[in-house]
């Protein structure tokens, strides 16, 4: 398994402690006889997925505000829009390196390196609530439920990452396409 490039920047200790959560995750959901038990949940019943820790339903990324960020293709005829392939990075607007950012699909990673923070979701919906990134998020590898929401202000994005009780884990913050991903520097 390669270490995935927002993985790569952080600091040693906490890239272990990340990769080892999330390896621990993917083991649990894979099933019987690879180590899971095939349900899907770890423990006590805790959802392993964020979209299931509430009781989201995936949806179109394409019907979503960030649509024409992601490059998505105009829905042919009983087709839906689908996004560009390739993943967008983009990157908070004080210095380019304190928050960072990878959509690809319907899929979105945030990273925010001196933090320790990850989060890793899938573009989803609740009735009667904006669609949002569900997924799981948290410091040094304790991945818990999360969701992000991102909202377009002008050239920019606006995200923010609340926890499953609703506390404030990140933002919001500004982040902007970049080109690519500045290494994380001093944590200052």
């Amino acid at each position: 398994m390669s270490t995935p490039p927002f993985l790569a920047r952080l600091h040693s200790r906490a890239a272990a402690a990340l990769v080892a959560g999330l390896f621990s995750a993917l083991l649990t959901a894979c099933g019987p006889g690879v180590g899971g038990t095939g349900t899907g949940e770890t423990g006590s019943n805790s959802p392993i997925s964020g979209l299931d820790a509430f009781g989201a339903a995936p949806a179109s990324v394409c019907s979503g505000a960030l649509a024409d960020l992601l490059g998505c293709a105009p829905a042919t005829t009983g087709a839906a829009a689908q996004p560009r392939l390739a993943a967008v990075l983009l990157a908070d607007t004080i210095d380019a390196r304190r928050v960072q950012v990878r959509l690809q699909g319907a899929t979105a990673e945030v990273l925010v390196p001196c933090a320790g923070l990850l989060f890793t979701g899938q573009w989803g919906v609740v009735a009667g609530q904006p669609a949002r990134y569900y997924g799981l998020a948290g410091p040094e590898g304790a991945l818990r439920p999360a969701t992000l929401d991102a909202q377009l202000v002008g050239s920019a994005v606006q995200l923010t990452l609340r926890d499953s009780d609703g506390r404030l884990l990140l933002g919001p913050v500004l982040v902007t396409v970049v080109a690519s991903q500045a290494s994380p520097g001093s944590c200052d």
